[in-house]
């Protein structure tokens, strides 16, 4: 059997499904965020696709988390949060969009960083444990975070709600490597496909605290 990562890195078909998945999700945030009355924030956000203040409430949804607690997107009002779809098991595009992401955390102050959301598109393998093994793995331990876990159909809704695309193939969990900004009221600001920079994080994050404040 195929070590995980191997088959991504010799199919090339499987290479182009998920590029194309990314591009289209990425055309899809962009369309999202020009539609009919939108308009450009008055601050500038880096992020490939971006919303006006109290433009796009983000879906709400609840999952059990890795401590087996209910979590509510609602419950994390009041502070930004980013939000991810992660394979504990992944080994390629996964540890390094986790890593960026640490990187530009890392250049946030404290009382400025958001709550990290974490939904698995693993839910055949992922678990509590190899949730916080991944976390560790990908440098994001020492912050706040949540790794969202459940049966494919608890998943699923939230997936489409937030329009990832997720397909399993042997040996690996192809699946759309988003990030959404969601700002301190509940709300929308940023999206992101990796591969993005660091400090395109650390930028919108100070910019999202600016404005709560």
């Amino acid at each position: 059997m195929k070590p995980r990562g191997v088959t991504r890195r010799l199919a090339l078909g499987a290479v182009t499904i998920a590029a194309l998945i990314g591009v289209a999700l990425g055309i899809g945030l962009h369309l999202a965020g020009s539609g009919s009355g939108a308009q450009r924030p008055e601050v500038s956000l880096k992020g490939q696709a971006i919303w006006p203040p109290g433009m796009r409430p983000a879906p709400g949804f609840s999952l059990p988390d890795q401590s087996g607690e209910l979590f509510s997107l609602a419950s994390a009002r009041g502070r930004s949060a980013v939000l991810m779809f992660m394979d504990s098991h992944c080994h390629q595009e996964c540890p390094l969009e986790g890593r960026a992401l640490a990187a530009g955390l890392r250049r946030v102050p404290g009382e400025e960083r958001p709550l990290i959301v974490v939904v698995s598109v693993n839910p055949w393998e992922d678990t509590p444990a190899s949730a916080r093994r991944a976390i560790a793995r990908f440098g994001l331990a020492s912050f706040d975070w949540r790794w969202l876990l459940g049966s494919r159909k608890r998943l699923e809704p939230v997936w489409r709600k937030f329009r990832i695309e997720v397909r399993r193939t042997p040996g690996d969990i192809e699946h759309t490597d988003a990030l959404y900004l969601i700002d301190s009221r509940g709300f929308e600001r940023a999206g992101m496909v990796y591969p993005f920079l660091p400090t395109w994080v650390s930028d919108d994050i100070g910019t999202l605290a600016a404005e709560g404040s």
